[in-house]
């Protein structure tokens, strides 16, 4: 584990330097940087910005604190606008050739600092968006739906993301856009926290305001695994949120399957079916192919299990959607289609939904925020 941890910060470090290295090379020639102070103090302060966030995601996993909350907030949002800025410079480039082979006449300084302040608008906008999640409301038909269901409002929350970034305020305000939902049903589906240690206390009260007349469910994501099971579990046993361990639960004719994030399942191949479907074994025991279930786990993938078991409806997240434009391009080839949206498979049904937080950049730029509303018929 020591060593993939360490494989993990070699690599990212590395992926970050090199994109750093192309945006500094970029600019010099961009801008006809020319004077050795100016190119020297760029590549000094890009080549620390280069590492600052896995910097400060170590820090802050060891510490806690408003400055060191702060300098984690930086350090990500300028990760964000890094990543924009060197789509500007691809733009440039593209533009730069395609007026040149027009043999039209332009200065590259002045095509470079346009794009690069609508880079900046871009991120600010992307910044703004993604602590603004949005209600988004679905009629949901199931079959042999229980009539005590019918019409009933189920909301899905997924990739909230608590931690150094997402706080108690954004959860108090996400509670809040909940709860006016009047929901009988509050279904979590993972990556509730960040993965990050902090003051993970301080969350119980604002999720105990969650309000919903026949419960909330909760099962794990990726980032609880990154974080510590105990410690994430720890905090929730606080609250009066159900925690679904690979198990089923019966609501008035209504099964609640809750399947808990493996590490083996995004492995792919033979080893993530076999961890499927063992764990789907586990929590379907008791349930009844005859009645209508609701299965929640949090990636969205191995689908075929979940139709041939009978499951109606699988409520999935974990993709973002790829939170960054235009990283849902690579979410959409990993996952097919079923990376966002809701998707029918003759009665089984499966909705992904973007997520109401963020990982890493606090930055929406590829999509807005979402808080599913689901109305049984």
């Amino acid at each position: 584990m020591f060593f993939r941890f360490l494989l993990f910060i070699f690599l990212g470090a590395t992926l970050l330097f090199s994109g750093h290295y192309f945006l500094y090379h970029s600019l010099i020639g961009l801008f006809s940087l020319t004077k050795p102070w100016l190119k020297n103090g760029l590549f000094v302060i890009l080549a620390i910005l280069s590492v600052s966030f896995i910097i400060a995601s170590i820090i802050a996993h060891n510490t806690q604190g408003p400055w060191i909350r702060f300098f984690y907030l930086l350090t990500a949002a300028w990760l964000g606008l890094a990543i924009n800025l060197t789509l500007a410079v691809c733009l440039i480039r593209l533009l730069a050739y395609l007026l040149a082979l027009a043999k039209f006449d332009f200065n590259v300084t002045y095509l470079s600092a346009g794009f690069f302040m609508l880079a900046l608008l871009f991120s600010a906008y992307g910044l703004v968006n993604a602590f603004h999640p949005q209600i988004k409301k679905m009629d949901i038909s199931i079959k042999n739906l229980p009539a005590v269901w019918k019409g009933k409002t189920i909301v899905q929350l997924s990739d909230i993301h608590l931690g150094q970034i997402h706080g108690i305020d954004n959860l108090q305000n996400l509670a809040a856009q909940t709860n006016a939902q009047n929901p009988d049903l509050i279904l979590i589906t993972g990556d509730l926290f960040d993965g990050m240690d902090g003051e993970l206390n301080n969350f119980v009260k604002p999720l105990n305001s969650l309000r919903a007349k026949r419960g909330v469910f909760f099962v794990t994501g990726n980032h609880e695994t990154y974080l510590g099971l105990d410690k994430a579990l720890a905090v929730l046993k606080q609250t009066r949120i159900k925690i679904l361990n690979n198990e089923t639960v019966n609501l008035e004719g209504l099964q609640i399957v809750g399947i808990n994030y493996s590490e083996r399942e995004e492995a792919g191949g033979r080893s993530g079916k076999l961890a499927r479907k063992t764990n789907f074994i586990n929590a379907s025991k008791g349930f009844d192919r005859t009645k209508p279930g609701i299965l929640m786990h949090h990636t969205p993938i191995n689908l075929e299990q979940a139709k041939a078991a009978g499951i109606a409806l699988q409520l999935s997240g974990h993709t973002h959607k790829g939170q960054l434009w235009p990283f849902g391009l690579i979410t959409r080839l990993i996952y097919g289609k079923y990376h966002y949206g809701l998707h029918a498979m003759g009665d089984f049904q499966i909705y992904t939904t973007n997520g109401a937080g963020t990982w890493g950049p606090p930055l929406r730029t590829g999509n807005t925020p979402e808080i599913p509303v689901f109305r049984l018929q």
